[in-house]
Parts: structure tokens; C-alpha cells; sequence
């Protein structure tokens, strides 16, 4: 089969398209042909040497849909042929408030999804409803799965609330954007370019504002008419003061990632005279997963695609997405 690999540390060109043999599956797993893979940020950090415990070579991608090709002993054997998405974790753990420590992200060190094929334990594959297609199924598994436990399990979002989701554009954030309308809320967005903002506004955003203006969140919530309760943040830093003086008292930030890494200094007085709440949070359980997909099918919802790539040109997708150009999801057709 052919596969994406990333040979060592260094620029994208270290990404190599190269034979591997097809993979055989063990007691309890599928192999699934993959016809899509998504690309994300962790793709990136792991090649820049930016993540944990990193081991190359390795095929990288942790999102993928496809279908099921064969099982090893102790699988349903009626799994074969069937439309699926691959979760994009194991090993959470019994604990469902947080991961335990053998959870793992696919794609390093288990080989990835930037390939034709591969072999993952059977309880990782989901079935695809009709309606989500193979390409927008590759979109939703690391994004969508962040998303989805930001929202709804770290955010407790109630319908009618109003939500502010950071760097629009960004796959997370996009399809945040998504949910938060379906799930019945008022969404507003930031981003620092004004293309994105306007197509966030075509999305349904009720207000939009460039974090990179002074005082852009007094004109966020000018726009929106009153100040967000919830806000799903990926970016951190000094920004992170500007999200608490925009939240109403009781609100929450909901903090998933840190592209901008820690806040110089931190608004303390601010958070504790408005009882403001920050929540960490880490992709999420099969469980949110299952009920993110059918959140999904539900109400038809489309995730957001900038552009897609033959698996073959994976290098220019990773220089596309490194650029932060991208508005949602860049993905890979793993049949070309």
C-alpha cells in the first residue's frame, strides 16, 4: 500500500510517500481501505519535533473513514464492506470526566491514516450513516470529537446561550461554530483575517470581530447585543484576557489547545469578581464520539472543507495547512 511517512524532524519535505506492506489484522481489529484522510495541527508539531514522546519514522493522520476490508479472529465478520469513521483515540479509560494514562492519539505511535490502509482495533470503527460523506466523515474525527466535548460536556451549552468560538477558520473552531448553532445557540467568532470572519458570518455567526483591533471584544459584544456566557478557545495567550472581559458574569471558557501559548499575565482579579470558569479538555471519549457523528447525521450538518489533496501530494496539503490559511478542514483523498 502506499502511505505517507514522516521520516525524522525537519521540513515538510520529510513527509514521504512510500510503499509499506498491507496490513494483516490481529485478534480483534479491522482493516480498513481508507478513501479519506484529514490533516491537523498535531501532524505539524509532531514533524517540527513541538509534541510528546515522539517516535519516527511513522505514518501520521489521525482522522480517516473508509471502508472495512477485513477482520481478524473475534470480529463480526458482517463488519466487512461496511461505511465507516475511524475514532480517533484509545484507551481513554474508565474515567470519563478525564483520559488515563495509556490514552493515545492515532497516528504516532500507532501508524496513522495518511495511507491506503490500516489496521485498528475494531471497537475504533464507527458506521458511517448514508448521509456523510467520505470526505466530510475524514473532516469530523479529531475536530469534530474536540468540538463536540468543549460544547457539551466541559461547556454544558443550553440552548438559547450565546457562545463566542475563537480563531474561526480553524477545524475545531469551525465546526464548534456548526454544532453550537445546531444544538440551538447564538454563535459569535474571532479571527485575525477578515475573509474568514465574513465567511463565519455565512455560516450563521451573529457577530464577528479581528482580535488583532483594539478593544475588539466591546465591539463583539456591541455587535451581538450581549456578552457571550460561553467561550471555546484554542489559542490562549494575552488573548485570554480579552475573552474574560467579554464574558458575562458565571461565564466559562472552554480551553482546548494553546497556539499562542500562556497568557504573559493573567486577569486574575477580573475571573474571581466575575466567578468566571476555566476548563481544560482533550478530545473525548467513544461515547462523545458515537453521539458526535449522529449529532452530525441528525441535523445534517456539513462540515466546512477548504480544499482536498491526492494522498500523493500530502506535502503541498501540510504546507497549506501550516500557513493557517485554510478556512476548516484540509483533506487527503487516499485513492489518488
Amino acid at each position: 500500500m502506499r502511505a505517507v511517512r514522516c521520516e525524522r524532524q525537519g521540513p515538510p519535505e520529510e513527509m514521504k510517500l512510500v510503499e509499506l506492506p498491507d496490513p494483516v489484522p490481529a485478534a480483534g481489529e479491522a482493516v480498513v481501505r481508507l478513501y479519506a484522510c484529514g490533516l491537523n495541527r498535531r501532524d505539524v508539531w509532531i514533524r517540527q519535533g513541538l509534541y510528546a514522546r515522539i517516535r519516527l519514522p511513522c505514518v501520521l493522520g489521525s482522522d480517516g473513514a473508509g471502508v472495512v476490508e477485513s477482520v481478524g479472529p473475534g470480529v463480526d465478520a458482517s463488519l466487512i464492506g461496511k461505511r465507516v469513521v475511524l475514532i480517533p483515540c484509545e484507551n481513554w479509560g474508565p474515567d470519563p470526566a478525564v483520559q488515563g494514562k495509556d490514552f493515545l492519539i492515532l497516528g504516532m505511535p500507532r501508524q496513522g491514516t495518511m495511507a491506503e490502509k490500516i489496521a485498528i482495533p475494531a471497537s475504533m470503527v464507527v458506521e458511517l450513516p448514508e448521509s456523510i460523506s467520505f470526505e466530510e466523515a475524514a473532516a469530523l474525527p479529531v475536530a469534530g470529537l474536540t468540538a463536540y466535548r468543549s460544547l457539551v460536556t466541559r461547556g454544558g451549552l443550553k440552548r438559547g446561550e450565546h457562545v463566542l468560538v475563537t480563531g474561526i477558520g480553524g477545524g475545531v473552531a469551525t465546526l464548534a461554530l456548526l454544532f453550537a448553532k445546531a444544538l440551538g445557540a447564538e454563535v459569535s467568532v474571532t479571527s485575525g483575517n477578515d475573509e474568514k470572519l465574513a465567511k463565519a458570518r455565512e455560516l450563521g455567526a451573529i457577530a464577528a470581530a479581528n482580535y488583532k483591533a483594539k478593544a475588539w471584544e466591546k465591539d463583539l459584544v456591541a455587535q451581538a447585543g450581549r456578552p457571550p456566557s460561553l467561550a471555546i478557545d484554542g489559542a490562549g495567550g494575552d488573548g485570554l484576557n480579552n475573552l474574560i472581559a467579554a464574558l458575562a458574569p458565571a461565564g466559562r471558557i472552554v480551553m482546548y489547545g494553546a497556539t499562542r501559548f500562556s497568557p504573559g499575565k493573567l486577569d486574575m482579579p477580573r475571573i474571581f469578581f466575575k466567578q468566571i470558569d476555566l476548563r481544560g479538555t482533550t478530545m473525548g471519549t467513544d461515547d462523545e464520539f458515537r453521539a458526535m457523528v449522529k449529532l452530525v447525521a441528525d441535523h445534517r450538518i456539513k462540515p466546512v472543507i477548504d480544499r482536498t489533496f491526492p494522498l500523493s501530494h500530502a506535502v503541498e496539503a501540510i504546507q497549506l495547512l501550516e500557513q493557517s490559511e485554510q478556512m476548516g478542514k484540509i483533506v487527503l483523498d487516499c485513492r489518488k
